[in-house]
Parts: C-alpha cells; structure tokens; sequence
C-alpha cells in the first residue's frame, strides 16, 4: 500500500478552501463577532500551526475574550513565526504593559520601532508605559514623536499637557490644551481643562473668551453646563459659575447639581438668599446627595433653623471622607438621661470645632454626667481647663462610658436652639498661675506711663486651607489699623505669616510673641491678659471666645454658617463683634469700620 500523493488538482481545491475558511474567519473578526472568529482560526490553526496571520488574529481574539494569557502564548507563537514584523511586537508590548510588566513592554516597544521606523501608536505606547515608570523626560520625547507622524494625535496632546502641569510648565500645559480642544474629540474635557490653567496663568483675557466661547458652544446642554459651573466654581469664578449654573437651569430644571453649584457659588458671593434657595431645591431634587444634604443642614444652621438643621447634620458622617470615624463599643446618646452616667464627648474636625463645642461639657456635668473629651492633640491642655470635664483625652480612652456623643450630632440629641446659647460662658480659662505669669511677661510690652489699649491679633489662619486667600489677610493691608493711637499690638501669629512683621514700619507698635508660644494654653493665657484680640476666622478666635475676652472678628462674604448672616454679634460667644465683608476678597470697608471701633475704644494719649 502507497502514500497517496496530493495532485496538483487536489491542493488547488485545498487552497482554495484555506482561503476561504481564512476569508470567513477574517469577516467573524472584522464585525466584532468573537466567538466565531475563535473557532474559524483554531479550525485554520490545525492546518497551518505556523502561519503568523492566523495565530495573530488568534492572539486578539483571545484578548477580545478576556483570555489574556491564551493571547500572550500565541502572540509569541506569532512572533516565532514571523520575527521581522513590527506590529507583533507592538501587540506583544500592549500585552505587557497591560500586565504591569513594563520593562518588558518598554523592550518590545523598542523593537518594534527598530522595524518599523516608528509609528505614531508606536511611540504613543512607549511613552505611556515611560510615564508610569515616572521617566517623564522620555516620554514627552516619545509623545512629541507621536505627534510628528499624527499632529493630532488627542491622547499624546493631553498626556502632554498633563505631564507639563505635573512640572509646572504651565504655557506648555496651555498650548497642548489648546491643540487638543481643537481637535474636536473631547471639546468639554479639554475646554475645563484649558480654564483651570488659564485661572493658573492669570490669563483673565484669555480666560473670559474661553469661558465666553464654552457657554456658547454648549448653551443648549445641561449636563455641560453644569460641569461648566462646577469648574468655574473650582477656579474661584463664582460670579460665572453662578451665571451659567442658571443657564443650564433654564434648560433642564431637574438637575440638582446646577441647584449645588449656584448655591456654593452665592455662599461665597455672600448671597445668602439665593444660596438658600438653590440648596433647597438642590435637596429637593437630589434626596439621597450626601454632599448635597449636608450643605442643606449648614444652611439651615446658618439661618438659625437649629431645630431642622441639627436633625439634618447626620449627613455629615456619610461624607466620603468621614467613611473611617471611630464607632466606640457602647451606646451613642440619643438623649436619654445623663445622671450618673459616664460620657464621652468625641471631637471632630477642626480645632476651632472643637474649641467651640466644649462648652456641651458643662451642660452634661449639670445634669450629672461625668464627662471626659477626646480631642486633637494641640488643644488636649487646653480641653483640660474646660468647665465641667473630668478629663480630656488626645487618644482613644479605654472606657468603658455609659454613653458617647460626636460633638456635631450632640445639638440634635439635646435639642440646641439659638435661644439656649451660649450655654455656659465663660467655659475655658488657664490655669490662674499661668494667666499672672503671661500678664507680668506682657507688662513690659506696652508704653510704661500712659495707658493703651492692648490688643492681640491673628491676620492669618492655616494656608493649607482650600479658602484661606479669602479668610487671611497680608499684614500690610492692617496698617491703616496698626497705625492707630493708643494702641499696643501683640501678635499671637503662628506658621509662617509671622514673618511679615519684618516688613512692618518701625514705629508700629507690635510685640511678636509666637515664638514664645509654645501650645494652646499659653494662648489662651495670653488672650486672657489682654484687653481685646482681633483676629480673622481662626482657632483663636474661639479662644478668646470660649474666655469671655473680647474678640473682633473679621469675617469674609463666605463665613462659615456658625457666624450666620446679617449680624454683627454672635450667640454662640457674646464677647464677640462681627466685622463682615460687603464684597468678597475686598477688606478696606471693614478695616475702616474697624479703625473707627479702636478709636472709639482706646484711651486718649
């Protein structure tokens, strides 16, 4: 018996049948239609175990199904087959890069490009796996040459552009952001993002046409005009962002984002009334907002609704942000009697927060609780001169407590009404000892043989605070207010603001005492030996509040909801005077009126 031979007949048909099996097989691929593509080319894979085409298409078809590792092995079977084309190893770098290997990737890249010349993918792909391995350099390199075989390229203008705003290139950043705006293919991204650098640059020419040509282009869609408004806002455009947020109102009502946006853009405006509106129709629309729902509760605080607004202030808790706060073991306070009882008062947010809530100490010890405070670190001495407490703790205390209570869900538990403040007053104060000390320390820094009126004074709070430009002021816009007569200042500045008191003139009267800080008690000791502190909205502040010692606070347009709206004096601390803005980022009216107060107060020379 003889092998049959195969006749030139035979393997014509044959062919012609390969062809066609390759050609069905190709058209599955090309329409999307994977899993008939695997089958076709696994049937033409045990014909022709070597034919680089098939095991390609494979490779992809394997990827397009999630089978990543089946892809790897018959790329390189591909790459085996046919080592001189350039877009097996490219796919293989795509496999690679996928996987974190990206040496790897970086290496297959590379040979690709030695194949090919180079292509605009090519170099594309290199410069995103150089980016992640933090070679910045290299991959901008490697992004311009994409953009020299594709100008516009999108992807490779915006990792770009990206990568210079990450190193503060920022006219680089602006110049790639506007080549890709003008590619077409994601004119909202890149139109926000060409505002935050403009805001950057200072580019307030630039940045009005920008802003001016977004309003137009996407006047008739909401959904951009509502991130149109968000941006704005986030680049401290409120006034704009609170115009366009109506824009997109008038064209789709129902969006409680544009509700949120014109109510925080109004809140820093100091438009109150139209803040409250929209939050309310911001809550209305979107019940289930944590972001929203919370900037209702503060709302309603600031307006004096204590009643609906401690009720709505749990939605604080289920900020993102708040997602990892301590739960202790025993039962939280709902309001159930006290007496007898031990208590634990929890801390939260900021110092001032928590100096100010300090003062629910002495109301639980009234009613016969023995309360302890957990509270931050820094004012850990000065929670232990609180009114009431049996002990302050800067870390978790090991109980156990009958109950416990944060201190921003205590008001609702105890029904808070701005009628009961301030509650106990004054709540804090040093220790006697370190009063007299401070006051015999600070008697020198007064003019001996007349009598001035001594005042300490804060101009700056944390600069890491999102709103701090508009709460702080730069020392020398106080001169017109240090200049005054009768007057000695003491500053209580911390961090690094302290250092503008070199740049005073010599004849301010100014004693720099932050050095001598050396915690909050000393503070509060100092604030108790002086005859008034004037300060902006920082921890001091309530400090001095907490006292009893007078304190002027100087208040920007977005006060915080405590200070509430329209008045110039303040339940919560009845020592203190509000000086408010008119206009935000604009002092001079309230440094006036606050150099006509001291006149008024300091004695004659």
């Amino acid at each position: 018996m003889s092998d049959h031979v195969t006749t030139p007949a035979e393997a014509s048909v044959e062919q012609a049948h390969t062809k066609a099996a390759l050609a069905l097989a190709d058209q599955h691929f090309d329409l999307g239609r994977t899993r008939d593509a695997l089958l076709a080319y696994q049937e033409l894979l045990e014909h022709e175990p070597h034919n680089a085409h098939v095991l390609h298409r494979l490779a992809l078809s394997y990827f397009r199904d999630g089978q990543h590792d089946l892809a790897r092995d018959h790329l390189e079977r591909a790459i085996g087959a046919a080592p001189e084309r350039a877009e097996l190893w490219e796919h293989r770098g795509l496999l690679a890069a996928m996987a974190n290997e990206h040496v790897a990737a970086e290496a297959f890249y590379y040979r690709a490009i030695a194949l090919s010349g180079g292509t605009a993918s090519l170099h594309r792909n290199l410069a995103d796996v150089l980016k992640l391995a933090k070679r910045r350099a290299e991959a901008r390199m490697h992004y311009e040459k994409a953009l020299d075989y594709e100008p516009s390229l999108h992807h490779a203008l915006r990792c770009l552009a990206r990568l210079c705003l990450e190193d503060a290139y920022l006219e680089a950043a602006a110049e790639y952001l506007r080549r890709a705006h003008a590619v077409g293919t994601s004119r909202l991204a890149d139109g926000l993002e060409l505002l935050t650098v403009l805001a950057r640059l200072e580019r307030p020419t630039e940045l009005n046409a920008q802003i001016s040509q977004m309003r137009a282009e996407f006047a008739a869609n909401a959904a951009a005009l509502e991130n149109l408004a968000l941006r704005l806002n986030e680049i401290h455009r409120f006034n704009d962002a609170y115009q366009v947020a109506l824009e997109g109102l008038a064209v789709d009502a129902t969006r409680g984002k544009l509700h949120h946006n014109a109510s925080y853009a109004s809140n820093m405006l100091g438009e109150h009334g139209r803040m409250r509106h929209h939050a309310a129709e911001a809550a209305r629309l979107l019940p289930e907002d944590e972001h929203v729902q919370f900037n209702a509760a503060v709302t309603m605080l600031r307006d004096g609704d204590f009643e609906r607004g401690w009720r709505h202030y749990h939605w604080h808790e289920r900020l993102p942000q708040n997602s990892t706060l301590v739960r202790p073991a025993f039962p939280e306070w709902s309001g159930e009697a006290v007496n007898g009882r031990r208590f634990l008062l929890i801390g939260e947010q900021g110092l001032g927060d928590q100096l100010q809530s300090l003062r629910y100490i002495d109301w639980l010890q009234r009613r016969g609780a023995t309360v302890d405070v957990w509270v931050d670190k820094a004012i850990g001495d000065v929670a232990a001169c609180a009114r009431g407490v049996n002990k302050a703790w800067t870390t978790l205390p090991p109980g156990p407590y009958d109950f416990w209570s944060r201190m921003f869900r205590f008001p609702a538990s105890m029904k808070l009404t701005v009628d009961m403040l301030p509650l106990a007053m004054p709540y804090l104060g040093a220790p006697p000892g370190c009063v007299a000390d401070w006051r015999e320390r600070l008697s020198g820094g007064a003019h001996r043989g007349t009598r001035r009126l001594r005042v300490g004074l804060v101009w700056a709070g944390n600069p890491d605070y999102e709103l701090d430009r508009y709460r702080s002021l730069a020392l020398h816009t106080l001169l017109p207010v240090l200049a005054r007569r009768g007057v000695s200042w003491f500053s209580l500045q911390k961090g690094g603001a302290q250092s503008e008191l070199d740049t005073l003139p010599h004849d301010v009267d100014i004693t720099p005492l932050g050095p001598q800080i050396a915690n909050f008690a000393d503070t509060l000791a100092i604030v108790q030996s002086l005859d008034l502190v004037m300060t902006v909205d920082t921890s001091v502040a309530h400090l001095a509040g907490a006292a009893g010692v007078p304190v002027w606070i100087l208040l920007p347009t977005c006060t915080d909801w405590r200070w509430m709206t329209q008045r110039s004096d303040s339940p919560w601390y009845p020592s203190a005077r509000l000086f408010r803005q008119r206009e935000l980022g604009q002092w001079d009216d309230v440094l006036a009126e606050v150099g006509e107060a001291l006149d008024a107060l300091a004695p004659k020379e």
